[in-house]
């Protein structure tokens, strides 16, 4: 694997993000029994018209909040740092896919989003089944006739694509936990609609993206 210093070694910056991210996706991993119980309980109050408030709601939303992004900004964080780890040639696309990253971590964490819209979910998944297909028909099309692939420098593009379809993972995840959706008679589920909505509609955009950047990577290295 190129370094990024060129000198056989991983630099120190992207030893860094690695850990970081590490970090973060442990801390992702213990708030299901550090930070979940607590939050649905707070659902549950709210949808029976009790209060919360002062310190303890403010340590609460803090603690709830870094765990809702510890996932993304973790998983951010490890794609940057095997970007790194592909050298100066992508330097320009992984300071692209940070930004990018960001900024769709920014409208993820927007708790509420209009809909639902049913032609913005039939549209996408139209655009999802399109790339599926591209995806597909592209690595047929890298293929020598002996059944060999010709070598690909896109890998890049494969990584940013699976930093989109690990964001999707943890929202499907999050819809039957947080959402309430696997327990729909409970009172957290009532209380977490708008939620739900608005998780699906940021599920089906990751996944449009993931497979977006995958067909990309899959294309003919002859055309490309």
């Amino acid at each position: 694997m190129t370094m990024a210093n060129g000198s056989g070694r991983p630099s120190q910056a992207g030893r860094l993000w690695l850990l970081i991210g590490i970090a973060l996706l442990a801390y992702c991993v213990a708030g299901n029994w550090l930070v979940l119980p607590g939050y649905r309980r707070f659902l549950a109050q709210d949808a029976a018209g009790g209060e919360v408030g002062g310190a303890a709601l403010i340590w609460g939303a803090t603690r709830t909040i870094a765990w809702m992004l510890s996932f993304h900004v973790g998983a951010l964080c490890v794609a940057y740092a095997a970007l790194r780890a592909q050298g100066d040639a992508v330097r320009g696309f992984r300071r692209g896919f940070l930004a990018c990253g960001a900024v769709w971590i920014g409208l993820w964490a927007i708790p509420g989003l209009p809909g639902p819209y049913t032609a913005f979910f039939a549209s996408t998944g139209v655009l999802i089944m399109a790339t599926i297909i591209a995806v597909f028909w592209s690595a047929r099309a890298n293929a020598t006739r002996d059944g060999t692939f010709f070598a690909s420098s896109r890998d890049h593009w494969r990584i940013a694509g699976y930093f989109f379809f690990a964001l999707a993972t943890w929202d499907i995840c999050g819809l039957g936990s947080v959402g309430g959706i696997l327990d729909p008679d409970g009172a957290a589920r009532a209380a977490s609609q708008g939620l739900v909505v608005a998780q699906t509609s940021k599920l089906i955009v990751e996944l449009a993206i993931a497979w977006l950047l995958v067909a990309v990577a899959a294309l003919p290295v002859r055309r490309f």
